[in-house]
């Protein structure tokens, strides 16, 4: 077994005020209702004088072009990587970031529910600390979970440790990876 091989993270955005929340106003879709292109704007609040980093924290997770060729470079399965258009406060565009969704097939139902504290309200689950199955990951193929979501938390996407580990190489900014298993609601 390789070691860390399930060990799991997620970005969060730095706490430093000056990097802005995101949302999405708007996607272009291909004929077969894929999306091609998804259209960006700050959320409120916004910043003074907002800072982009190679990660900006919306309701996906974007991320800057120099990070997603290195993530690229490690050849993930089932992850879907989305061009944006960000246009900021005073109407200016860039299509520096990409979005990174996982795909239909790459949410898996591995929380380890005998380790994990959660409630089921709402149609949903509610987490309060979060451990993962591996007997379960075993069974998926590390290409196929590089990037993945969790099917009990969809919010959230993961990082296996390797990209993780890629993408801080590049010294990124305005990001943190938190693992998973430290997960707090």
């Amino acid at each position: 077994m390789v070691e860390n091989e399930f060990n799991y993270y997620y970005i969060r955005r730095k706490g430093d005020k000056a990097y802005p929340l995101i949302k999405v106003v708007g996607a272009e879709e291909d004929d077969d209702g894929g999306i091609v292109l998804m259209e960006l704007q700050f959320n409120s609040p916004v910043p003074p004088n907002p800072v982009l980093a190679d990660y900006l924290s919306g309701p996906d997770v974007f991320l800057s072009k120099r990070i997603i060729e290195k993530i690229k470079s490690l050849q993930p399965e089932g992850v879907l990587f989305v061009p944006t258009e960000l246009t900021d406060t005073k109407g200016n565009k860039t299509d520096d970031y990409i979005a990174v969704l996982p795909g239909d097939d790459n949410y898996y139902e591995a929380m380890d529910k005998e380790r994990s504290k959660y409630e089921i309200k709402h149609g949903g689950y509610w987490i309060d600390k979060l451990a993962l199955n591996t007997e379960t990951l075993k069974k998926i193929p590390l290409k196929e979970r590089l990037i993945f979501a969790l099917s009990e938390l969809p919010g959230k996407t993961l990082f296996h440790k390797s990209v993780a580990d890629a993408i801080i190489e590049l010294e990124p900014t305005g990001m943190v990876f938190v693992n998973i298993e430290d997960y707090e609601l």
